[in-house]
């Protein structure tokens, strides 16, 4: 890390620095960017479905009546046909799913991906507000989750800061053996409404096949747009040299020195990488490659088409 980890900034996710990204984006209009958006840089644009469907009362049935609207425990009630009446929902929901597993605790220089993952969380969030959607959230971390029920006006998203804010002071343990990532994606497909809007927050870490098999339900019923939080040196060559690195509370050394070790390197993150892109393309998830070695901000606007 840099100078920036004395002053304690790029570690901590605080709850004043998410709000404070709202002056960031106030001159931008939701509409014109979310419901709008795709992304450049060979993405893939987004699909937004139809808002959903939510039921408003019942009347007597009238010929022509979809049958698969009946109201059969009015019918039964009342011994007359009846069927529901549906009313479009002025609002969606919107979700926004953050995984803070261990490997999220890391980066070499300007912030954690767990603070570049907060950071994320804030953008989106605040976009969502300006459209007037409901916001929740799902936060997980090594031990700990928790959901933000979708809430009216900000209280969802304050909610969510204020847990993202939790959980990055709690104390990592030693190791865990569970996959976080998948945990997180099985709790999103027990908490969803059908129709909502999720936007995925993950370095992507313990993605194998039964990810594909979790977000296969997920995306049938919703719009998942995927934000894959890096470390510059999870995709790019590493520089000849010594390294230490801590695994299961030992710190391991080794060097970078031969040709055939930065090849098994670069196969490791270009495997990692392949198995992003053929997850996410193969559910027409867009998916914004995200560095936490740069503020996210400028990642955030340029990859908006207005």
């Amino acid at each position: 890390m840099d100078g920036r980890a004395n002053q304690d900034s790029g570690i901590n996710i605080k709850v004043d620095d998410l709000v404070r990204v709202r002056g960031q984006l106030s001159g931008l209009r939701q509409a014109n960017s979310q419901r709008r958006a795709s992304y450049r840089s060979g993405a893939r644009e987004v699909r937004i479905r139809g808002r959903g469907m939510e039921y408003e009362e019942s009347r007597a049935y009238v010929s022509g009546d979809d049958v698969r609207t009946m109201d059969w425990r009015v019918m039964a009630r009342t011994g007359e046909a009846h069927t529901k009446v549906f009313a479009e929902e002025k609002e969606r929901h919107f979700l926004i799913a953050v995984d803070l597993s261990a490997s999220m605790f890391f980066g070499t220089r300007f912030s954690f991906k767990s603070w570049t993952a907060a950071q994320v969380a804030a953008h989106v969030g605040w976009l969502a507000s300006f459209a007037g959607d409901r916001i929740g959230g799902l936060i997980v971390s090594p031990g700990w989750h928790h959901e933000v029920r979708p809430g009216k006006t900000r209280s969802g998203l304050l909610g969510v800061f204020h847990y993202l804010a939790q959980a990055s002071r709690i104390e990592l343990p030693p190791e865990h053996s569970h996959n976080r990532f998948n945990f997180l994606l099985r709790e999103l497909d027990r908490v969803v409404k059908p129709g909502s809007i999720i936007a995925l927050i993950t370095d992507f870490i313990g993605v194998d096949d039964q990810s594909a098999e979790i977000l296969s339900t997920l995306v049938k019923h919703n719009d998942v747009n995927a934000y894959w939080i890096h470390d510059d040196t999870e995709i790019n060559p590493w520089p000849a040299g010594h390294y230490q690195i801590l695994a299961e509370q030992r710190r391991v050394g080794f060097d970078l020195v031969g040709s055939a070790q930065d090849t098994w390197l670069s196969q490791r993150q270009q495997a990692h990488r392949e198995q992003i892109e053929t997850l996410t393309s193969g559910f027409n998830i867009s998916l914004l490659p995200i560095s936490c070695n740069r503020p996210v901000t400028p990642q955030i606007l340029h990859n908006l088409v207005l």
